[in-house]
Parts: structure tokens; sequence; C-alpha cells
């Protein structure tokens, strides 16, 4: 297993002749796969109790509001992670002054948290009332 000669070879260990790298990536590939199914099947699972609960109502509405209930305690999640981001970025990558750079980051990281907060009470359910 040598891939020395491609065009990634800067990327790749020299000493295995990729093997590590070649371990590594799949490893990581098969973690990502693993993340996903556990999602998938939380989403099936998540989605057919929700129906379930509410089967007096029309079925297609029901489907658009668990898309939103589900999808917006993910963006809540993600927001938090984003918030919670900041102080840990500036701890590990601020160092004497603060540049424009850093300043874009933490922008980039806050309005991301805020737009996720907002989708999050915009489309978040506690529950249905008819």
């Amino acid at each position: 297993m040598i891939f020395t000669d491609s065009p990634f070879s800067d990327l790749l260990d020299e000493e295995t002749g990729g093997f590590i790298s070649g371990a590594f990536f799949l490893a990581w590939a098969l973690i990502w796969f693993a993340i996903g199914k556990h999602y998938s099947r939380d989403y099936e699972l998540k989605k057919q109790a929700f129906i379930k609960k509410y089967e007096a109502i029309d079925g297609n509405i029901v489907r658009s509001m668990f898309k939103k209930a589900y999808f917006s305690d993910i963006a809540r999640m993600l927001s938090r992670v984003f918030f919670i981001a900041v102080p840990f970025y500036v701890a590990a990558n601020v160092k004497d002054t603060v540049t424009l750079r850093n300043c874009i980051y933490i922008g980039i990281l806050m309005i991301a948290s805020i737009a996720l907060y907002g989708y999050y009470k915009k489309n978040g359910t506690k529950e249905i009332t008819l």
C-alpha cells in the first residue's frame, strides 16, 4: 500500500508508506458513518412517535411540524456549541492583540449562534394545541 507518488504525498506519512494516514482516514470515515446511521435511526424513531402522538391531525401537517420541531432542536444544540466556542477560540487563538482575522472568526461564530437560536425560537414547538 504505497501512495507516496501521488499529488497528496505531503499529507501521507513517509515511514509507513501512507498506511497510518490511510488507516486514520478509514477510521474517520467509519466514525462518521456510524454517527449518520445513529441520527438516521433517531430521526425515524422520533418521527414515528410524533406521528403516533398526533394521529388525529392530518399526516402532512404532522410531518411538516415534526421536521420543524426536530431540526429546531438540532439548531438549539448547534447554537449552544457556537456560543461556547467563542470564549474557547479567544483563549486558544488570541495572543496579545485582537487581529481583524480573529474578529471575523468570532463574528462568524456569534452570527451563526444567533441565527440558529432564532431558527429554534421560530420553529420550535413544545406542544401542539388545536
